[in-house]
């Protein structure tokens, strides 16, 4: 007991050591976590929150979040786990052969268990065809983007208790049938970067990041860029490649995955390639007006490269799953896309972009296409004399 007594007395002693050490005399630091946590804040005393046990769960709560040494202890956790059990301490995150990660909602709709239905998917591309006529009657050019999905490109690496032989009907391949046989204009980048695998000297996926790399992001752009010119006949600022950086460091968004691991020694990587993308200078050549609706591997294009900051004037703006403007020149960031004229905010661009990655095609658009084709409907009746003069809700 006496034994017991002393050992507990030491591991609150070095608790008690390591916070002294971390937070006030900063003689070394651990690295932060990775992921999004609700915060805890530090509940205020009253005698009815004490009597009532809510100042203590609070308290203690917060004690726990604020402990210098939790990211240490966490990491630790979690290494241990992925080092001798191969498990991962993340929910949606699985690990396939030769150690390389998928995240769970690309595997669900590879293997076409999302899979919502010919009819539903029919009628949305019915629909999208409505709004890409409707628009280019208005000089607004529409294209509907598919970025790939991780299992899609590099099934052979899936975790073996995904036979890939017992795969379904997807989202993504009803999609890629029906924007062809409608005639939307669209960029498949599944497709491509299949044709593309064989041939690339660097990875399109990396070992630890759910969306493609920051060397394949570029070769889209490319493609994307080269498209939209065609389809206007409008020529773009030029840019080349000047150099670039071989790494096995990933960066930005090439280990996001392996970041939300927590670990502390972190997968490696393979050897990427990083080119570095110069823009030139030139006032006389054309920035056209776009408004982008996608979902996350549109920073791609912002962040990691950026393209569109670049190539896109100044009243472009980027909806973040068309819910909010999460990328604009102007001011309006953050801005619920729920609160602005869909109207004024759309019929006056030069493109629109549709950019979803196929987990998104479950709900393709994110109801941007419904919305789009039910003011663009009611102001052809309008404009046709069918209905009376009446201010849009949108």
């Amino acid at each position: 007991m006496k034994i017991a007594k002393h050992i507990l007395f030491i591991l609150f002693f070095c608790v008690f050591l390591s916070e002294l050490i971390i937070n006030h005399i900063h003689f070394f630091s651990y690295r932060k976590l990775n992921g999004q946590t609700i915060q805890e804040i530090q509940p205020k005393f009253t005698l009815n929150n004490w009597l009532n046990g809510d100042y203590q769960e609070h308290q203690m709560k917060f004690f726990e979040q604020n402990l210098g040494i939790r990211p240490f202890l966490i990491r630790f956790r979690n290494q241990l786990g992925y080092s001798i059990f191969n498990e991962l301490n993340a929910p949606f995150i699985e690990i396939g052969k030769d150690r390389v990660l998928f995240g769970s909602v690309y595997i669900e709709s590879y293997m076409g268990q999302n899979f919502i239905g010919e009819d539903k998917i029919i009628k949305k591309v019915n629909l999208l065809a409505y709004v890409q006529n409707e628009l280019k009657k208005r000089n607004v050019d529409l294209v509907f983007v598919i970025a790939p999905g991780k299992p899609s490109v590099f099934p052979e690496y899936l975790p073996k208790e995904y036979d890939i032989t017992k795969k379904k009907r997807s989202n993504y391949e009803a999609f890629a049938e029906q924007l062809l046989k409608q005639k939307i204009n669209h960029i498949d980048f599944t497709d491509y970067f299949l044709k593309l695998k064989p041939k690339s000297k660097y990875p399109l996926f990396t070992r630890c990041g759910v969306h493609w790399s920051g060397y394949a992001s570029t070769i889209a752009a490319d493609s994307l860029v080269k498209y939209m010119e065609k389809l206007r006949a409008v020529d773009l600022i030029n840019y080349h490649t000047d150099g670039g950086e071989e790494t096995t460091v990933p960066r930005s968004t090439d280990a996001d995955l392996g970041d939300l691991l927590n670990l502390m020694v972190d997968i490696p990587s393979q050897k990427m390639y990083y080119p570095n993308i110069v823009f030139e200078k030139n006032s006389k050549k054309e920035k056209p007006n776009v408004l982008i609706v996608g979902d996350s591997f549109v920073w791609s294009w912002i962040s990691f490269y950026n393209f569109f900051p670049t190539l896109f004037n100044e009243q472009s703006a980027f909806w973040y799953y068309n819910h909010e403007v999460a990328w604009s020149p102007t001011d309006q960031n953050k801005t619920l896309t729920a609160n602005l004229n869909l109207k004024e905010e759309t019929t006056h661009r030069d493109f629109i972009l549709i950019v979803n990655t196929e987990p998104s095609l479950n709900n393709a658009g994110q109801f941007f296409i419904e919305k789009m084709f039910e003011m663009l409907h009611k102001d052809t009746l309008i404009s046709n004399s069918i209905l009376p003069t009446t201010t849009s809700k949108y």
